[in-house]
This record gives structure tokens, sequence and C-alpha cells, in this order.
């Protein structure tokens, strides 16, 4: 093998090794976090930052908590640019689901935001197929303590 070829081979590997450590570490976190970026201004820019520098994710479940970040800075814009940031959190959302339309967390993260945005943003057609399905499907998570906490939201946060 030529050189070249053996520092593309390496470098790509590498890059795939980085990048999959930081997946990790971002999803641990981002899962903490989450809930206090909807709520508080600076971790919600701190997240939105690091999401930003991340063009494409091999996790659609970062994607989806990219576009909830995003529908996070919407409650913090200055009104010109909240639709702005609804319309691309619900693209990055909706783009995850379809990727994995089984995962509980991304149903998750659209239940969680579909049940905070005004109904007039047109972005809650969902809430109730997706509160079923997390209802029907919860036994997959399987850390009790973030299961709980979304059995927790679930039961605080549904319309009939």
């Amino acid at each position: 093998m030529s050189y070249p070829l053996l520092f593309i081979f390496l470098s790509f590997f590498c890059f795939e090794t980085i990048t999959g450590s930081i997946g990790t570490i971002v999803l641990d976190d981002i899962r903490k976090e989450y809930p206090k970026a909807m709520e508080d201004k600076s971790i919600c820019l701190k997240w939105f930052d690091l999401f930003e520098k991340q063009n494409s994710f091999s996790e659609p479940l970062l994607e989806a908590y990219k576009g909830g970040i995003y529908m996070g800075m919407a409650k913090f814009a200055v009104v010109a640019k909240k639709v702005t940031f609804v319309n691309k959190g619900k693209a990055f959302i909706e783009a995850a689901i379809l990727k994995d339309k089984n995962n509980v967390e991304i149903r998750f993260i659209r239940f969680s935001v579909q049940t905070k945005l005004p109904p007039a943003l047109g972005y809650n057609k969902n809430k109730t197929e997706d509160r079923n399905f997390i209802s029907n499907n919860i036994a997959s998570i399987k850390n009790e303590a973030f299961r709980n906490e979304i059995l927790k939201y679930i039961k605080t946060n549904s319309t009939p």
C-alpha cells in the first residue's frame, strides 16, 4: 500500500472513530440537558452552537435533538426569526423520524415539541399518535430514570 493511500485510509478510520465517540458523549449530555435547554437560553444557545458545527449525523436521534434545540431557539429568538427556527426544527425532527420511525426517543422529542408549540403553527398533528406509540413501546427505554421522566411528561402534557 502506498503512503498516500495509507494516509487516506488511516485518516478516514480515525475520523469515524472520533465522530462515533463524540456522538456518544453528545447524546448522553443532550439527554440530560435537553429539558433545561427548553427553559434556559444560555443552555439552548450552547447546544445550538454545538449542533451548528455538525452538518450531518450518523444517528437520527442526534438529528431529532438538533431539531428540538432549534425549536428551543424559536422560544428565545426575536419575532422575525421564530418561524425560521420552527421550520428548520420541524425539518430535522421529521427527517429523523423518516430514518427511524420506531425510535421511542425520537417520537418523544416530536411529542414534547408539539405539546408546547402554539396550534397556530400547524405542527401538532402527531400528538395522539406519538403519545400512543410511546406508551405502547416505553419498555424499549432501558434507562429507568429516563423512562420515568418520559412517562411523567406524557402524563402531565397529554390531551385526550
